[in-house]
């Protein structure tokens, strides 16, 4: 062979991946995204590190990295197996025979997710900077990704608490992400962030400004580290011009806003989302391109199997004690028979109900047939029609995982499906002051019912339009994500509420239920994360 020749297949077969480090990562929403972008069959992006504080989620990332460290085509069986066993205790028997049948790839994976808390007691900055060090290898362009914990911020907790308060920890841990921008000087970041971030203020300074001004320049914060600054980018709207020091001009602050249901994503989901790149690096990115048609709820969960609630507790009674109010329930006994039972009685009592004018003459019932789920189901799932068929579908897996119902209030049932017959009729989600004549029937027993605080307490998700956005109050009930399936009767699943955030249908979330719903909740969805990921790659290709 020519010389030339064998320095040309060098070239072809030598690809080196850009590494990725990734902060409060959650679940793995944004690497994920980005480790699905290939070139020429082969990953662009290999995250070399993901740092997450929760048990949980940690457990989360290690068995997806552990699953990447795989060609598509070669994921053990065994791997399915895991997602296949649907006792929780079984299951985690399972991740520990895989991890020792395959340790070269289980090595890896554990060295990738490092469970630890940025700004904790456990490790100093210094030992963390020794792991990225070790992780990055001397690699001067990589990518930084993350998304800093933000209930600081959010306009729901900011309600709660009355206000950002500046001794909150959580209004500075972006500090932690700013530091490591400093002290390893990153080509690319992608930082998001929560929308209540554009109004934050403390001590009537915009959050907003300080963190564009330290992410602009990271050595005003961190003097000691000898560091380049960067320019941020929106990545939805395109700069109105440039500064003196070719830093970008955008008109308003909201033009860093990310608005998913715009990108593919079936989900009301509006984030900011920061594209900083190294002053040395002079590219100007990409927008997302939006898309022409917005994806349905109906669109992507509704080839999933029709399961129902589990019949939880009903309240036998209320009472005053020490001047608190009381509850004392009666335990319902879950069956297909009782369930059906409950179900054709709240039926019959709604069919007299004129705002409803419920009709039921086409027999759609067959409660028997359905059960409540499981942490797997033997499935044909997704359906050709789905939109986002090639980026669920796994033909190995064969089923759903994470697709198991939840107990619900016999009351918070009967709301459900008046909620759910209501936004069929309306096109809309009752709020309270819509109980009108029945308020008696339906009004939950509690002071906040009303209060006016919350009046939208039980929302169901309208099948024609995208999800409202996925929280990670979903863990706590199930009364903002009802199913718009009058006869399934129920909250979301842990599956449901991932395909809304667009995580692939052999990811798998692991712990317990409501673990399980937290994790997805915090999440940024990998498939805009993989379009974002498109935007930095054309960036290092230029």
């Amino acid at each position: 062979m020519l010389k030339n020749e064998t320095a040309k297949l060098k070239t072809k077969t030598d690809f080196v991946p850009i590494p990725i480090i990734d902060l409060f990562a959650g679940p793995g929403g944004l690497g994920e995204g980005f480790s699905s972008v290939n070139h020429k069959e082969k990953r662009v992006y290999d995250i070399k590190l993901s740092i997450e504080k929760d048990e949980f989620a940690h457990k989360t990332l290690l068995l997806r990295s552990f699953f990447r460290k795989f060609d598509k085509d070669k994921v053990p069986n065994d791997y399915y197996d895991v997602l296949k066993e649907s006792n929780l205790v079984k299951r985690e028997s399972l991740i520990e025979c895989l991890f020792r049948d395959y340790p070269e790839q289980a090595k890896i994976a554990t060295e990738e997710s490092w469970k630890v808390e940025l700004g904790g007691s456990e490790y100093t900055p210094s030992e963390i900077d020794r792991k990225i060090r070790a992780s990055l290898k001397s690699s001067r362009d990589w990518v930084l990704i993350g998304g800093p914990p933000c209930q600081a911020y959010s306009l729901a907790g900011r309600s709660r608490v009355g206000g950002i308060d500046d001794g909150d920890h959580r209004v500075y841990l972006y500090k932690q992400y700013l530091r490591i921008i400093a002290a390893h000087q990153p080509a690319v970041f992608v930082m998001e962030n929560v929308k209540g971030l554009l109004s934050a203020k403390v001590n009537e300074e915009k959050v907003f400004d300080w963190m564009l001004k330290d992410l602009n320049d990271p050595k005003t914060v961190f003097p000691e580290y000898k560091c380049p600054k960067y320019k941020i980018y929106s990545l939805s709207h395109r700069p109105v011009g440039y500064d003196e020091n070719s830093n970008p001009i955008y008109k308003f602050d909201s033009e860093f806003l990310i608005k998913s249901e715009k990108f593919t994503v079936p989900q009301k989901r509006h984030r900011i989302i920061l594209l900083g790149i190294r002053e040395d690096i002079s590219k100007i990115p990409q927008i997302l391109e939006e898309n022409e048609k917005q994806i349905n709820l109906i669109d992507v969960i509704g080839d999933l199997p029709k399961i129902r609630s589990v019949l939880g507790r009903s309240i036998y009674s209320s009472k005053i004690i020490n001047g608190k109010k009381k509850r004392v329930y009666k335990n319902i006994v879950d069956n297909n028979v009782n369930w059906n039972r409950q179900i054709e009685m709240f039926k019959k009592q709604f069919k007299g109900w004129e705002d409803l004018n419920y009709d039921n003459s086409n027999g759609d019932s067959n409660f028997e047939l359905l059960s409540i789920g499981s942490e797997y189901m033997n499935y044909d799932t997704p359906s050709l029609l789905n939109p986002l068929f090639d980026w669920f579908r796994d033909e190995k897996l064969k089923g759903v995982c994470n697709h198991q119902s939840r107990s619900h209030l016999l009351e918070d049932l009967k709301r459900y499906m008046f909620s759910a017959i209501y936004a069929k009729k309306h096109g809309r989600f009752p709020r309270l002051k819509d109980y009108g004549p029945y308020e008696d029937e339906l009004l939950p027993d509690h002071e906040s019912a009303t209060s006016g605080k919350f009046a939208d307490r039980f929302r169901v998700q309208m099948p024609m339009s995208a999800a409202t956005t996925v929280t990670s109050h979903i863990s706590k009930d199930g009364h903002y994500f009802i199913h718009y399936d009058i006869n399934q009767c129920r909250s979301l699943t842990v599956r449901e509420a991932a395909r809304i955030q667009t995580f692939p249908d052999n990811y798998l979330f692991r712990g317990p239920r409501t673990a399980q719903y937290h994790q997805v909740g915090n999440a940024v969805p990998p498939y805009l994360a993989f379009q974002i990921a498109e935007i930095v790659y054309r960036i290092f290709k230029k």
